[in-house]
């Protein structure tokens, strides 16, 4: 039969933690797990413990429910068969945090730093706190992960059900046997991730940057992902035929659509794109030094690291677009003239 930890009549509900009552609320545990007499399996829901030291404290099985750690300092600590339902990370030191077999459903890590850490056959699917007169503590049930960095991280068996990794950067982390159905991956950046063996159905890969490693070690036919990139011919007849387009007041010719393509590390420097479609398109490293852009759709696409010096974005559609890393110097933007139209973020 298994035992509601919140019937504890030691539990600690609703109450700020202090430094000092948390180390002693770690050797409490740490007796707890050695067998020793008077230890205690820590108990505690809707806590702050935000921006708290708890480098190498070990919580193994202990119960933080809907607790939050934002911009704690977690580095080396060990929560091992923990319970982190609906637990807030956000901004959190995690490097070689170790959440293995925890429950984190619905958990939070925005902006964490997750280097090293290791969350192998975590339980992190949808999640949310109900409490009194079925008030729902949070909008957000599925877990997240958005831009997060996570170098080295053992994902690997995790359940990611329509878990968020949008504008995370994923560099070496471990998804082998994961369960990512539904998972989101727009913005993020995927160098050397592996998926052996992880059920990738119906996640969104369209707007990801993925080196070719990771793009063809795992299973991702039943992935959505970006359309091609046309080859270097096609690519010529469609900037040529885009420039017909424009010269001709769009009698002739043909309106260049990039929308939804991967173009990472194409070259269209000083390329004529007025009004040209890049609508969710993955534009990673991207040259478009003293292009005319003038008018073009942006919307949602992915301009990391993209090189936009001396660029032409008056009237340009940006609204949705990330521009991290992206250099910026020199652009044009504001208003057409003529057109009353004006560049939009």
């Amino acid at each position: 039969m298994q035992v509601d930890p919140l019937r504890d009549p030691q539990a600690i509900v609703g109450r700020r933690i202090g430094q000092e009552a948390l180390r002693k609320l770690a050797e409490l545990n740490v007796r707890y797990l050695k067998g020793v007499p008077n230890g205690w399996c820590v108990v505690m829901k809707d806590c702050d413990l935000s921006g708290l030291d708890l480098r190498s404290l070990n919580f193994s099985q202990g119960h933080f429910i809907a607790c939050t750690f934002e911009n704690a300092d977690l580095e080396d600590a060990r929560f091992v068969g923990a319970n982190l339902f609906s637990a807030n990370f956000d901004g959190a030191n995690l490097v070689r945090t170790d959440f293995a077999q925890a429950d984190l459903r619905g958990a939070c890590f925005i902006n964490a730093e997750l280097t090293g850490a290791s969350l192998e056959g975590a339980d992190l699917r949808r999640g949310v706190v109900i409490r009194a007169g079925n008030k729902i503590s949070s909008t957000r049930e599925n877990s997240t992960f958005r831009n997060a960095v996570m170098r080295g991280t053992n994902l690997a068996d995790c359940k990611l059900l329509d878990c968020d990794f949008e504008g995370a950067s994923m560099s070496g982390v471990s998804l082998s046997g994961a369960d990512l159905r539904g998972a989101n991956f727009a913005g993020a950046e995927l160098i050397g991730v592996q998926f052996g063996g992880a059920n990738l159905s119906d996640a969104d890969f369209r707007r990801a940057v993925m080196d070719e490693a990771t793009s063809s070690n795992g299973d991702m036919m039943r992935a959505t992902k970006a359309r091609r990139a046309p080859g270097p011919e096609r690519l010529k007849r469609m900037l040529d035929n885009h420039l017909v387009w424009i010269q001709t007041s769009q009698r002739q010719g043909e309106r260049a659509d990039f929308s939804h393509m991967d173009l990472s590390r194409t070259d269209f420097s000083r390329s004529v794109l007025a009004s040209a479609l890049f609508k969710g398109a993955i534009l990673a490293d991207v040259s478009f030094e003293r292009a005319i852009l003038a008018a073009a759709d942006f919307r949602d696409a992915i301009l990391l690291r993209a090189n936009l010096t001396r660029a032409d974005l008056r009237g340009a559609d940006l609204r949705g677009a990330s521009l991290k890393e992206a250099l910026q110097e020199g652009i044009r933007t504001g208003e057409m003239l003529g057109v009353n139209l004006a560049t939009r973020t």
